[in-house]
């Protein structure tokens, strides 16, 4: 999955600003509620995939996987002639047959899982995890991103909020971020979605956003490239709350950020050593592992400690300092425009912005507009 295929939708819900990261694999109402449910514990894993799914119901209940990157479709069915047993369970049946084809070619047909009494799975019977495998062993096969892949897009969309100085809040079905609770300021709230913009844009991500929420007079900024030491230097001499909690993105930021970073590595060694050969290497690969599940149980702790301190904003008792004000210059540029546009799976929402009347005039129109 490329950074592309996620849109960021920025809103302002009359108690705050808020992003959403929006993607095929993020989980739909649809797939978490209502008769949708009873096959969550396949469509799930699927959409971390990052592949879109759906449940249809008809004369036998099936699972449709759409979109896949050779444009077949994967089918995920309880097999139509197979007689259920009275002792079923709703989205456990005691068969599964998965089957690819292509809408547009006929002549494309294949079985890609059969655990039918006489299927070449048969011995697996109703078994999700045997089902699993070998969906994932047949997605492999094609090309399709792994759920490592597919997170790690996710983080990097995160990671620019994060960065950018937003809070996230992580709940059962979803996660999705905030500016901090006591940044109350309108300028100071436009300025910090404004870089959340900018930094989303250079890493090639898709965002809609009210063009009100965007200073468009701010130049583009792209984020700092800090040191350790001084981000240490950072905090050492910071009078606000924000300058803090901004060096911290910098250890905190989810996959990208130098906590994240360390972990991954320790993970990275524990698997190089454990191949080593020896009599004590299993040993020392299964301590890394620990200290690295430790140690990213303490990274967790630190990027909510983060969270908390920005939602504080406020400066600190005989650290205050007066803040340089950046001066802008007033006038519209591209940047309304690039707030306005949106990825090509996302929906504009028109918010009444001036900027919407050049978005839909004629090309030629737009290209003898006002350029910065």
């Amino acid at each position: 999955m490329q950074p592309d295929q996620l849109t960021v939708l920025f809103a302002d819900n009359g108690f705050g600003v808020t992003a959403h990261v929006h993607g095929p694999d993020t989980l739909t109402d649809r797939a978490t509620t209502g008769p949708g449910r009873r096959y969550a514990h396949v469509t799930r894993p699927l959409a971390q995939r990052g592949l879109e799914t759906g449940v249809d119901f008809g004369a036998d209940d099936y699972i449709v996987v759409a979109q896949l990157n050779d444009g077949t479709c994967l089918t995920i069915s309880p097999p139509p002639e197979y007689e259920y047993g009275s002792h079923e369970v709703p989205g456990f049946p005691q068969a599964w047959l998965v089957t690819r084809d292509n809408p547009d070619n006929p002549e494309l047909f294949e079985v890609v899982y059969d655990s039918r009494p006489k299927g070449a799975d048969a011995r697996n019977g109703g078994d999700v995890t045997a089902l699993l495998a070998a969906v994932d062993e047949h997605l492999d096969g094609l090309g399709v991103p792994s759920r490592q892949q597919v997170q790690a897009v996710r983080a990097g969309a995160e990671s620019a909020l994060h960065r950018a100085g937003f809070v996230p809040v992580v709940r059962l079905h979803e996660t999705h971020h905030r500016l901090p609770a006591a940044m109350v300021d309108p300028g100071e709230r436009k300025a910090t979605v404004t870089r959340a913009v900018d930094y989303l844009r250079a890493a090639g991500y898709g965002f809609t956003c009210p063009a009100d929420l965007i200073d468009h007079r701010l130049p583009p900024t792209l984020p700092p490239s800090r040191s350790l030491a001084q981000v240490g230097e950072t905090i050492a001499g910071a009078g606000h709350t924000r300058e803090v909690a901004d060096a911290l993105s910098e250890l905190t930021a989810p996959g990208d950020g130098v906590l994240d970073q360390v972990v991954g590595v320790l993970h990275q060694s524990a698997s190089w050593w454990e191949g080593l050969g020896g009599a004590s290497d299993p040993h020392y690969a299964a301590r890394l592992r620990y200290i690295a599940d430790m140690a990213d149980g303490y990274v967790r702790e630190i990027r909510a400690m983060r969270g908390d301190l920005a939602d504080r904003h406020t400066a600190h008792a005989g650290r205050a300092r007066p803040t340089a004000q950046a001066t802008v210059t007033a006038g519209p540029d591209a940047r309304v425009l690039a707030a306005l546009a949106t990825s090509p799976t996302a929906v504009r929402t028109l918010t009444g912005h001036p900027a919407e009347a050049v978005l839909t005039a004629p090309a030629a129109a737009r290209a003898a507009g006002p350029r910065r």
